[in-house]
């Protein structure tokens, strides 16, 4: 279809030439007559018929000229509107967090003391044996669970100060300070380098 139109603009612009040519040579032919004609009248004639091969050569090369100027500008338009679009970049999926759900309690049977029966004999008194001291209890630690880490805040709020980067599966010992800011609960805990911060219960599942 653009080969046609080219063709077509073209051919339209050498047969306007050809006319504004065709209608100069008549120009020039009226115009050599007019020292010719006898009379006055015939010479205002030829003036005028002279004047109108000059107009009609005028026109003619105008219109050819825009034809050509079309011709030669089509290619420019044609490039520019040729624009790619760019492709969006896929979207990211946000990180999801699996909440883990809370252990159960675990309830420990009660024994009922034993009821002296009546026809058993007095019993005498045992002496109580003394407790041994036990060792110190371990302490309980957690595991960082969010998909990719979470960081260990200098307060339990979501805009604390940002003391490190905990990776995801990095072991914490819990400590006793909880509190709840922002919609979240947050656990004081502490690293294994001996740094001591915040992190959101959520990100955390702890090892029993």
């Amino acid at each position: 279809m653009t080969v046609v139109l080219n063709i077509a603009l073209l051919s339209l612009a050498v047969l306007s030439v050809l006319a504004a040519l065709y209608f100069v040579m008549k120009g020039m032919g009226a115009r050599s007559s007019i020292n010719r004609q006898a009379y006055s009248v015939g010479q205002v004639e030829a003036r005028r018929s002279s004047l109108v091969h000059w107009v009609r050569a005028a026109f003619f090369l105008l219109v050819g000229l825009i034809f050509l100027g079309i011709f030669a500008v089509r290619p420019l338009l044609s490039g520019r509107g040729a624009t790619t679009e760019p492709t969006p970049p896929p979207p990211t999926l946000p990180a999801q967090v699996t909440p883990t759900a809370p252990s159960a309690p675990v309830v420990q049977p009660t024994t009922a003391p034993a009821l002296p029966s009546p026809t058993s004999p007095p019993v005498s008194p045992t002496p109580q044996a003394t407790a041994a001291p036990t060792g110190t209890p371990a302490p309980q630690t957690a595991t960082v669970s969010s998909g990719v880490g979470v960081w260990l805040r200098g307060a339990p709020s979501t805009s604390g100060e940002q003391l490190e980067w905990l990776l995801d599966g990095t072991v914490v010992t819990l400590l006793a300070g909880q509190q709840t800011a922002d919609d979240l609960l947050w656990q004081q805990v502490q690293t294994q380098t001996g740094v001591e911060g915040w992190v959101a219960r959520d990100f955390l599942t702890v090892q029993e």
